[in-house]
């Protein structure tokens, strides 16, 4: 998979490939950060009352004291946004890094990302939240995917359910359904909630208190039946309970497949696409080898090679990495992984170079401090 960097925008813009009438399924982020989505009667983009999803995004906990979340904390306060497009069926990738400077007094600082990969002609996209600890200490949190439908841009009166034996998080009404499911991590918990039972003001905004979000992002057991929200809807938590304690520099997070239709069946349809999708695109395998000191990177295996290798990297502790081949001439010919988050560890990625001709290649691995390079032989 190559992708191409496009566009760096300022940080309050929106990110809006519903703009290209070929996408199917259109998602967006706004400028806190909350990913949204948007279905026409033809299946595609009109205007904002096509709006299912009105907003999807991480909730990361540290006590009943402190909470990050999109409305207290980053604001448009980005840290870094990238716009890309690409050469196959990736047609949006948008990857963006919140702080939390917009609280007038946060305890410590964290980042947040959040990652949002579409797809040309399918009907779901899919979305990597996660948490960074750049304070002065090691750092627990809870980590939750928060939930907020606003079927057809009008709230109220659908149905909340979390689906046991699909590991799946539904809210419906007769205008259509949503899902979304873990790609990644297990999850211990749901909290489905009314919203006139929740500690919020103000049905357009999230302004519930820290103490509110702590006890929905705590709970680690699964409701046993659905819940149907008033005239001014609800709030789903999915909860992937602790990050276990995060060093300085550490992250933890988690990939989420979402959708919206016309109803469960499509949405199960659409959740089993993302999945096949999801397998796919994140070729990166974990390898069962212990906790290395360092970033290193391996030979290739086997060298010379064709058409495919195995590139083995190890990482010290959970981070992005990018993955990138040029000839020698300096010249680019793949990115293999474009800041992928990765957990700790010793991981392999299967190289296939069969578009590529005979020679010698360098292969340059990446993160946020350094970078390492080798070379591999290609012999058709």
């Amino acid at each position: 998979m190559v992708l191409v960097a496009g566009v760096v925008t300022e940080s309050a813009a929106q990110f809006s490939p519903h703009n290209d009438t070929t996408i199917a399924f259109a998602a967006t982020t706004n400028g806190f950060g909350r990913v949204q989505s948007y279905d026409g009667t033809d299946g595609k983009y009109d205007d904002v009352t096509d709006k299912m999803i009105d907003r999807l995004y991480q909730v990361v906990g540290f006590d009943d004291s402190y909470v990050w979340n999109t409305n207290d904390d980053p604001d448009v306060n980005l840290v870094d946004t990238v716009y890309f497009s690409s050469t196959d069926s990736v047609e949006y990738f948008r990857h963006l890094v919140m702080d939390n400077s917009y609280r007038s007094d946060p305890p410590f600082d964290i980042n947040v990302t959040t990652i949002v990969r579409q797809f040309k002609d399918e009907n779901y996209a899919l979305a990597m939240f996660g948490v960074k600890n750049v304070s002065d200490a090691p750092r627990e949190f809870k980590l939750s995917v928060m939930l907020r439908s606003k079927f057809m841009d009008t709230y109220g009166n659908e149905t909340l359910e979390w689906d046991d034996s699909r590991s799946t998080l539904y809210a419906f009404d007769s205008d259509g359904a949503i899902g979304i499911k873990s790609m990644t991590l297990d999850a211990v918990g749901a909290s489905l909630l009314d919203y006139d039972d929740y500690d919020s003001t103000e049905p357009e905004r999230d302004n519930a208190r820290d103490f509110a979000r702590w006890d929905a992002v705590s709970v680690e057991e699964f409701p046993t039946s659905s819940v149907v929200a008033g005239e001014n809807g609800g709030y789903s938590y999915l909860n992937f309970g602790s990050t276990g304690e995060l060093a300085v520099g550490d992250s933890s997070y988690v990939w989420i497949a979402f959708t919206h239709g016309a109803d469960l069946d499509v949405v199960d349809d659409r959740l089993a696409e993302a999945q096949t999708k999801f397998d796919v695109i994140t070729p990166i395998e974990k390898l069962d080898e212990g906790q290395p000191s360092e970033v290193s990177l391996r030979q290739n295996y086997p060298n010379p090679f064709n058409p495919s290798t195995q590139i083995t990297f190890s990482v010290p502790e959970a981070q992005g990495v990018t993955l990138d081949v040029y000839n020698m001439l300096g010249q680019h010919v793949a990115t293999l992984a474009n800041n992928e988050m990765v957990s700790a560890g010793s991981h392999a990625y299967n190289f296939d170079a069969s578009q590529l001709s005979s020679g010698v290649y360098l292969y340059k691995l990446s993160t946020a401090n350094q970078s390492v390079v080798k070379k591999m032989t290609l012999i058709k």
